[in-house]
Formats: structure tokens, C-alpha cells, sequence
């Protein structure tokens, strides 16, 4: 995959008017991503769907990239956490990405838009970490205060996780299947937290 330029830092949305011009882009691209797909969507339809400025969405998000794997960021947030410390943090993560899949890959255009632009941004050298879904995952399972350990772990799992979701995307797995391998691969990598509960 070609690697991708940051030309400058794409804009971060503040006030509540931009704020709400955000989530109505997000909206858009996810609309527009179902129908389309990444390499047919086109950033000025975006704009026009959510109502803004074609400057405007190219403040917040430099690339269709971007926009993209924002998108896959904002769906993950977007999900509820359960109520509360998990009496099985195990269960708790199993559940959380298991549906985390399901519910993206009811859309295969779209999942296949986030996917692939979160690996473009990624491979991209200035490219930041980002740690939202693992910061979910260990909110998910409870733990409040993750060693180096616990961080490993839930790393891991979210890389297991794409790599299922990009497989059912490129049409090797139906949706039930790599929802189902998300969470036996879930149940696998995070045996340890079951074990620490144990003693």
C-alpha cells in the first residue's frame, strides 16, 4: 500500500458549532461510504450531504483517509460501555468486539472504507498512535489502572481484530464468522486477565 503525506495536521473541532459541523461530516462519509465505497465517494458529495463547506471538511480532514479512519474512531467511541466494573472482564471484551463487528461489517463498503484508510494512515511515517480502541478495550474489561502488560494484551487483541475484519471485507469470511473468530480470539490473548482473577 502507498504510503500517504500529512500535509499539515487536519483541524480539531472545539466549539459546539464545530462540533456539530463534525458529526454531520461523519455522518455524511458514513452514508455516502455505504453506498459507494472508498474509491467512488468523493469529498465534495461529503460536503455537500453534511451541509459544509468543501474548505470546511478539508480543514478537519486533509484525505478521504482521514476522514475515513476517523469514522472507524468514532463508530468504536460510539458504543456503549457496560455499566460499571465486569465480574468477567474476558466476557465483557468479547462481547464489546464481537458486536463492535458485527455492527461494522453490516455495511461491508464502509467497514472496507475504514479499514483500508486506517492502515493508509497508519503506514504514514508522521503518523501518530492511535490508542482509542485500545483505551476501549481496557475500559470494557475494567481496568483502570493497565500495567505494560495489560496494554500488550488489549494491542493485541486489536490487531487480531482488523486483521479478521479486513479478512471478511476482502470477502474470505462472512460476517457471523469473523465476528465469531473476533471473539474467540478475544477469549484467547486475554486468558491471562481470567487467570490474574483467579488467584
Amino acid at each position: 500500500m502507498a504510503r500517504i503525506g500529512t500535509p499539515r495536521e487536519p483541524g480539531q473541532a472545539s466549539t459546539p458549532r464545530q462540533l456539530a459541523r463534525n458529526a454531520a461530516i461523519l455522518r455524511a462519509a458514513g452514508r455516502l461510504g455505504a453506498l459507494h465505497g472508498l474509491e467512488r465517494v468523493q469529498m465534495s458529495d461529503i460536503a455537500a450531504d453534511a451541509g459544509v463547506a468543501l474548505g470546511t471538511l478539508y480543514r478537519y480532514y486533509p484525505t478521504k483517509h482521514h476522514l475515513y479512519a476517523a469514522a472507524l474512531t468514532a463508530s468504536i467511541r460510539a458504543m456503549p460501555e457496560p455499566a460499571g466494573i465486569p465480574d468477567d472482564p474476558v466476557v465483557a471484551v468479547c462481547d464489546f468486539l464481537g458486536e463492535a463487528a458485527e455492527r461494522l461489517l453490516a455495511q461491508p463498503p464502509l467497514a472496507r472504507a475504514m479499514l483500508v484508510s486506517v492502515n493508509a494512515i497508519r503506514s504514514s511515517a508522521d503518523a501518530p498512535a492511535d490508542l482509542s480502541t485500545r483505551e476501549r478495550i481496557l475500559a470494557v474489561a475494567g481496568v483502570a489502572e493497565p500495567t505494560d502488560e495489560d496494554h500488550r494484551l488489549a494491542r493485541m487483541v486489536e490487531q487480531c481484530m482488523y486483521g479478521i475484519l479486513t479478512w471478511a471485507t476482502a470477502g474470505q469470511l462472512d460476517a457471523a464468522a469473523a465476528a465469531a473468530d473476533v471473539r474467540y480470539a478475544c477469549e484467547l490473548l486475554l486468558a491471562p486477565w481470567n487467570e490474574r482473577g483467579r488467584r
